[in-house]
């Protein structure tokens, strides 16, 4: 089965609570217009919402998906699922607060979203740290699911600025975004050198050594493009506005490239890492 439908869903339900945590912290700053931020504030619900419905198509019986919640005491993926709809839910009225121009509670409903969006995120990641799948068996992998949250919500919150006037909050938005460069850097870093580490049975060893092969030197093109996108190229941006001699001004569509490629970066980062526990194949 395709693993498409899980790196939608991972990124989007990431990006969503990255925009709803950059949203939150420019009301917080109250940098400038609350319009600035609007359209952040807007696409928080409509992309959780995407990373949900196309969750589904992972399933074989997408219609029996409820079933899930049934193990919440004693599953995590159930902790997921519960997690990621309230996050929804939250989402959803936060958007709307957003939508209906109202700044009465809507901070107070923006810090709500991003505290369960960041509990989803990291619950997300823990599903994954299961001794049948070595390669993912490992602190890197909370990682980078929580680095890509910081790292694209803070570049969008960057690229929708208005740099006349809020360039106060441009700086502390592409703050957030190198954090989550650094952490995918990072991880990136962990996870080659957990897969070359000794394991204590035979099994864990080839699973650790076929990943280290597949990225490294089936894919190692993608792995360069995984760092350079979403690790060097948020930093080096960042360099520029805040040590360039003048205000670094670039035209929309330029702003709206460098999110493309930096988003880019990410996914590539999470095809690999989907890659890595599964039979050699083609990228």
């Amino acid at each position: 089965m395709s693993e498409w439908p899980l790196i939608v869903f991972t990124v989007a339900i990431q990006l969503a609570g990255g925009l709803a945590l950059a949203a939150t912290c420019f009301d917080w700053a109250a940098a400038s217009s609350d319009m600035v931020m609007r359209p952040l504030g807007l696409a928080v619900f409509p992309l959780a919402a995407l990373g949900l419905l196309v969750s589904l198509f992972h399933l074989g019986r997408p219609l029996a998906a409820w079933k899930s919640l049934l193990n919440l005491s004693s599953s995590r993926l159930s902790l997921e699922i519960l997690l990621t709809l309230l996050f929804v839910g939250a989402a959803l009225l936060y958007s709307h607060a957003w939508w209906a121009e109202r700044a009465d509670h809507r901070f107070a409903l923006g810090v709500v979203t991003s505290v369960v969006a960041l509990s989803a995120v990291v619950s997300s990641s823990s599903i994954y740290l299961i001794p049948t799948q070595p390669a993912w068996n490992s602190s890197w992998v909370p990682v980078s699911f929580i680095g890509t949250t910081l790292l694209l919500g803070g570049c969008a919150a960057a690229v929708v600025a208005n740099l006349q006037g809020t360039r106060q909050f441009l700086g502390f938005s592409l703050g957030g975004a190198v954090v989550g460069s650094l952490m995918l850097i990072g991880a990136a870093i962990w996870m080659l050198s957990s897969w070359s580490r000794g394991a204590p049975d035979e099994f864990t060893a080839a699973q650790l050594q076929g990943a280290l092969q597949l990225v490294t030197q089936q894919h190692p093109i993608w792995l360069g493009l995984h760092l350079v996108l979403a690790g060097v190229l948020p930093i080096v941006f960042a360099v520029l506005v805040w040590f360039g001699r003048s205000q670094v001004v670039a035209p929309s569509w330029m702003r709206i490239l460098l999110f493309l490629a930096i988003s880019s970066g990410a996914v590539i980062g999470r095809k690999l890492m989907y890659l890595a526990a599964t039979a050699p194949g083609r990228f």
